[in-house]
């Protein structure tokens, strides 16, 4: 058994991709399977993965495909370049596809989907029959010394800045910003990292100054060994964002490439930024030294790194590698479990959903704080009990609530539109009230409030045996007695 990598990377790419696909590698070998990177790039060695085993050759041409896969591989995608018919014959050679996937590029073949990011909801999948969908923050991939960090402190001056542009600064924004700051910023130091892949070291090394230092080709171990060093960070907008959150690393992010966008509208949406640059804004510079006087506050970087406690709890490799090894990747199976602490930013986002609030009684969105607070006393309450639906691999997929007074308990139920339209509201309707009678066998009624424009929840409620007993103002009661 071996697991094949297809991805890509080199000068005018970058190397994000490979530098995620080190953790699945990772994750592989050490579950004893023979890993291999297969890679499409315009050099011939990559030092980030001179320890792992890879081949650097264009794979987007079906005879490579052929001749190499063998019907027992496991593949993993991770490209910008490949075209659909490239996937369609990888997913027909191998014993099981995986595709990871940032932007809903393309129409997928069978297999899994993985989009390992905070900005999901925008995107739009289709085959959602056919696939198994991993989306969102349980999936994000970092490499395993950016697991479980914890920054010591948050000190009151800042001292040291952190500038890394990707791993080929493709605008050659590095002396720009260096440029405008080195000097400005005297008794500050940058650490500056320069990609294998940078056309313009020649330039950058050019500044010559006692408060800028320098870190070619760096490690995991040293990257994060700098991010923690340093009081905040001046980013490309990509997967280095996440390495940042896990160090709660304070970070201004600049949109380099186009596919960043969605990255960019997550941060906005979950206020872990105000502000976004991008390099080709003609006021650039001057909305870089705004951020940064903003920034530099050290109430602000504080108020930063508290927002980034549990978004990422770095076990997006571990889960995408059990869904890929496991007998069926989509089953029919979904469980419900008692929520966890660590369920607080899905249950957030998903919330936060559109289709969620319009039927909401409150409309309004969710700000992050608030529902971090929520969420921390509904744990704790004893008169709420709440479920999150799972499937087979842990995703979440849903949340199934009740609020208890006396007799009485309120169900509101709310779930992800991968598994909507499949009949099993019903089910896990009927599944919860089981748990729910012999948890709390005091309750005698089972109430729902539902907005009568919501035909859906209509139907499922009155699908279950709930009676219609009220209409105020559009806002129906149902209930179900238990006798």
């Amino acid at each position: 058994m071996r697991a094949l990598i297809f991805t890509e990377g080199g000068s005018q790419i970058g190397l994000g991709h490979i530098s995620r696909c080190c953790s699945l590698y990772d994750e592989l070998e050490g579950r004893g399977i023979e890993a291999e990177f297969i890679i499409n790039g315009d050099k011939e060695k990559f030092e980030i993965i001179e320890k792992k085993k890879n081949m650097v050759v264009n794979w987007l041409s079906k005879d490579f495909l052929t001749n190499y896969i063998k019907h027992n591989d496991f593949c993993i995608v991770d490209s910008y370049l490949a075209r659909e018919e490239i996937y369609q014959v990888i997913s027909s050679l191998a014993k099981k596809a995986l595709f990871i996937d940032d932007i809903g590029r393309i129409k997928y073949p069978k297999g899994i989907v993985v989009n390992p990011s905070l900005g999901t909801k925008s995107i739009k999948y289709s085959n959602v029959d056919t696939n198994c969908y991993l989306l969102g923050a349980k999936y994000i991939i970092l490499r395993s010394p950016f697991v479980q960090v914890e920054r010591q402190e948050i000190k009151s001056q800042v001292k040291e800045v952190l500038i890394t542009l990707g791993g080929s600064d493709i605008h050659n924004l590095t002396p720009v910003i260096l440029n405008e700051l080195s000097s400005k910023f005297s008794e500050v130091i940058f650490n500056v990292v320069i990609g294998n892949s940078f056309d313009n070291i020649e330039e950058i090394k050019s500044f010559s100054s006692k408060n800028i230092i320098f870190h070619e080709n760096v490690t995991a171990e040293e990257m994060k060994s700098i991010m923690l060093s340093s009081d905040f960070a001046i980013t490309a907008a990509g997967q280095t964002i996440y390495e940042l959150i896990a160090t709660q690393t304070p970070f201004i992010p600049i949109k380099v490439i186009e596919n960043q966008h969605f990255n960019i509208l997550a941060l906005k949406e979950l206020n872990l930024v105000d502000v976004a640059l991008e390099y080709n804004d003609p006021f650039f510079k001057e909305k870089l030294i705004c951020e940064i006087e903003n920034i530099v506050r050290v109430s602000n970087r504080i108020n930063l790194t508290e927002k980034y406690e549990r978004v990422i709890d770095g076990l997006g490799s571990k889960r995408i590698i059990d869904a890929l090894l496991s007998e069926e990747a989509k089953e029919e199976n979904y469980f419900l479990r008692k929520a966890k602490s660590e369920d607080v930013f899905d249950v957030f986002q998903l919330s936060n959903e559109d289709y969620v609030r319009k039927y909401s009684l409150n409309i309004d969105k969710i700000e992050w704080e608030d529902h971090k607070v929520w969420f921390k006393n509904i744990l704790k309450s004893n008169n709420h009990v709440f479920y999150v639906i799972t499937d087979h691999t842990d995703q979440f997929l849903g949340q199934l609530r009740y609020k208890i007074e006396n007799d009485s308990a309120t169900i509101s139920i709310s779930l992800f539109k991968s598994i909507t339209g499949k009949g099993l509201s019903k089910l896990l309707v009927k599944k919860s009230m089981e748990l729910i009678r012999n948890e709390r066998n005091e309750i005698r009624n089972i109430i729902a409030y539902v907005s009568n424009d919501n035909v859906a929840s209509k139907k499922l409620f009155e699908s279950v045996g709930f009676l219609l007993r009220e209409n105020d103002s559009g806002i129906l009661k149902y209930n179900y007695s238990i006798s």
